[in-house]
């Protein structure tokens, strides 16, 4: 039967000794959490549990599959990107970018991004949720699905939003406002949105990189089987396929795996707040199988059974039930040898289809349904805890109380339990009884990351507004009469052709926001409805089949019972009939006779009316098994339909702003090569005028020499005597 209430509530267990609870602090924990699921280049990571906001040793490498939650820290350092998901929303970051996570649970995702770009692919936002990228100038607060980038530039002081798709609103840190809408960008220094230059209008190697990611995801297989909000679907595709079990529904393989695999067997466990122990997978793949559904063993090999999951599903720290554990150091159920010493240990195994999963830190009886959405429970497994794989030496991993308290990689060094020590073994109720986080000193020594942020990075102060009061917000209802006057964004030149939206009430729309290429409109809030409605759908054809059924089986006890007894009267006459043969007993009554003909003839028609009723009920559910394989194989294409009409406009973009580039390109090549012939011709204008200048000089001086010259002698005449200068002898006179 489907999960009640009622039911789970008696799971949770009677003591919780993982997380203290603090006083005022919320029951449950988040149902939401982020991974890191790509890094290019040194990607460096800061849990929030770290002593210090600027504790610059705190800082390590950043593990893909380690969930990420408030008060964690990421660094992308020079030449590096990353890419994280929150549910379906991905983040991605370019080089030396600095984002924080401010505040992340069901209904808020709070980001700090003190410098670098940041952009973002929102798929869909549910009623009530609230998504803000906080930066030292401003806080944008997105309010629809859409594509958005942020620039921040610590060096000019100026912060950049654009809006590819969608729409938000901007805040300063007065409380002003100003709306930003689709295909548009905003440019703002200081904290009180004072207007800064323009940035690029056109795209970057970033926003090709962002809109290969946007189309690798797009069509993905693995969203026609689980909602795009499973955090970790992504990397399904390239590491297994998917399957139709009859006992199970779709399923998921794995394609490679070491030897002797079994689910939560390769990796490590870490202990983060407010979840307590957490198991972090080795694999590419291995956040959504180990943080969502179940395993089963199908055969020799191991599936992954996400079953029916619920559009916005409740992520768990690990979906394991461990074995052995102690109280006060004592009574450990299991050991292992180690250098000849037994040591007590502790195992795991994962949970079957069926098997409920019990929270070993404080949750609420609503919280153990939402996590426990997507199974139907197995009342013999919670009631007696004999688990599926409780008792199989190939599904259950054990490790040292110390090696598992010290978060001790699990890689093939785990110890193999035997068939003897699995029955003596017993499953820990008591969550006090798990061993609880080594002290510092003993835990392993972290590897410091290749690349640290600068100190400016990690103290630079943002601007915020979700503590603002709501009533003071210019985004409430009544925010006409409560919020001050918008400021007019930063003055710059649209494209031809682009029309900025009309601004809502209340808000000031930026005079002249630039345009920037708009990708394809994003369907996902619309799939993610209509994968619900198909789930109500089952839901409700699930329970007409329940109550179809049961109204058969009353009716089958009814008919029955009428033959029994038609079957007894047909006794008793035999009997009087055999009597009366043998004088015995008196004749038989014709009206007796003419009930049991009655009645048999009645045993007839209602056996005809069963199977008729068996046979209508039949074709009912095939006709229905047929009509929601119709509506989903039209889904499906409806949804191939639409992933391959977003990719042909986003390449339709991509090829415009290529043709725009080549066009730039083409007319500054023209300039230089204008600029060119203009130094060449002015080149040769200058040689020109200087040999004319040249020219005009010799001609001026063959005239002043023409004109220094002596007068001619006529012909005939004696030369006269070429004057002697004083002291010279005479040598032309004769000796």
């Amino acid at each position: 039967m489907l999960i009640a209430v009622s039911l789970l509530a008696l799971l949770q267990p009677a003591a919780w000794a993982q997380e203290p609870v603090q006083q005022g602090a919320p029951l449950d924990p988040p149902g939401r959490v982020a991974r890191l699921n790509l890094t290019e280049g040194a990607v460096s990571f800061a849990p929030a549990d770290t002593s210090g906001f600027a504790d610059r040793n705190a800082w390590t490498p950043a593990a893909l599959n380690r969930p990420l939650t408030s008060g964690d820290r990421l660094w992308t350092g020079p030449r590096a990107r990353s890419e994280l998901h929150i549910g379906s929303t991905a983040v991605r970051m370019s080089e030396q970018t600095s984002l924080d996570f401010l505040a992340l649970d069901d209904n808020v995702a709070q980001l700090r991004l003190a410098q670098g770009t940041l952009q973002l692919r929102v798929r869909a936002l549910f009623e009530g949720q609230r998504l803000e990228v906080d930066t030292p100038n401003l806080a944008f607060v997105i309010s629809q699905p859409g594509d958005y980038r942020l620039d921040v530039n610590p060096a000019s002081n100026t912060t950049r939003v654009v809006a590819q798709s969608g729409g938000g609103v901007i805040y300063g840190d007065s409380g002003a406002a100003v709306n930003l809408g689709s295909l548009q960008q905003a440019n703002y220094t200081g904290t009180q949105l004072t207007p800064a230059a323009p940035g690029a209008a056109w795209q970057d190697s970033f926003d090709a990189w962002t809109a290969a990611r946007d189309r690798s995801e797009d069509q993905s297989v693995s969203a026609r089987y689980v909602p795009r909000e499973t955090i970790g679907y992504q990397q399904l595709d390239s590491y297994g396929d998917w399957s139709q079990d009859p006992t199970y529904g779709a399923v998921w393989l794995p394609r490679a795996v070491p030897v002797n695999w079994a689910p939560y067997r390769v990796g490590h466990w870490s202990w983060i707040s407010p979840w307590g122990w957490t198991w972090v997978d080795d694999a590419p793949w291995g956040f959504a199988p180990f943080h969502y559904g179940r395993w089963a063993q199908i055969g020799p090999r191991w599936a992954w059974v996400p079953g029916r999951l619920a559009p916005r599903p409740v992520y768990a720290p690990a979906l394991v039930a461990f074995v052995g554990g102690s109280s006060g150091g004592v009574n450990w159920s299991i050991s292992i040898g180690s250098g000849g010493t037994p040591q007590p240990s502790l195992g795991w195994f994962p949970l079957a289809p069926g098997e409920a999963f019990r929270p070993a830190y404080r949750v609420s009886p609503r919280y153990v349904t939402e996590v426990n959405h997507n199974i139907v429970v197995n009342n013999t497994v919670n009631v007696t805890n004999i688990y599926r794989y409780q008792r199989e030496p190939a599904a259950v991993t054990a490790v040292t109380r110390d090696d598992f308290a010290r978060g001790q990689p699990v890689r093939g060094n785990q110890h193999l339990l035997s068939a003897t020590d699995l029955r003596r073994a017993q499953v820990v109720v008591e969550h006090s009884t798990i061993p609880q986080r080594a002290d510092v000193r003993e835990r392993p020594r972290p590897v410091p990351a290749a690349a640290l942020p600068p100190a400016a990075a990690i103290t630079r102060p943002v601007v915020g507004s979700r503590d603002e009061p709501r009533a003071a917000r210019p985004d409430n209802k009544d925010r006409n009469a409560r919020a001050q006057p918008p400021l007019p964004a930063a003055p710059v030149t649209p494209r031809t052709g682009a029309q900025p939206p009309a601004a809502k009430p209340g808000l000031a729309t930026p005079p002249a926001l630039h345009p920037v290429p708009a990708p394809a409109q994003d369907r996902s809030a619309i799939d993610a409805e209509q994968r619900a409605r198909r789930e109500q759908q089952q839901q409700q054809l699930q329970r007409d089949q329940a109550r179809q059924q049961g109204e058969l089986t009353r009716q089958q006890t009814q008919r029955d019972q009428q033959l029994r007894q038609n079957e007894e009267s047909l006794r008793q006459r035999a009997l009087q009939e055999q009597a009366q043969k043998n004088g015995s007993a008196p004749p038989i009554n014709p009206d007796a006779r003419a009930a049991a003909e009655r009645n048999s003839a009645l045993k007839a028609q209602q056996a005809q009316q069963a199977q008729q009723a068996q046979q209508q009920l039949q074709r009912q559910q095939t006709e229905l098994i047929r009509q929601q394989q119709e509506q989903r194989r039209q889904s499906e294409e409806s949804q191939r339909q639409r992933a391959l009409s977003e990719q042909a406009q986003k390449q339709q973009v991509l090829d415009q702003a290529a043709q725009a580039r080549q066009q730039q390109a083409q007319q500054q090549q023209r300039a230089q090569q204008d600029q060119q012939r203009q130094a060449r011709e002015q080149q040769q204008r200058q040689q020109l005028e200087q040999s004319k200048k040249q020219e005009q000089e010799q001609q001026m001086k063959r005239r002043a020499d023409a004109a220094n010259a002596p007068a001619p002698r006529p012909e005939g005449a004696a030369s006269a005597p070429v004057p002697r200068p004083k002291g010279e002898p005479n040598r032309n006179r004769e000796p």
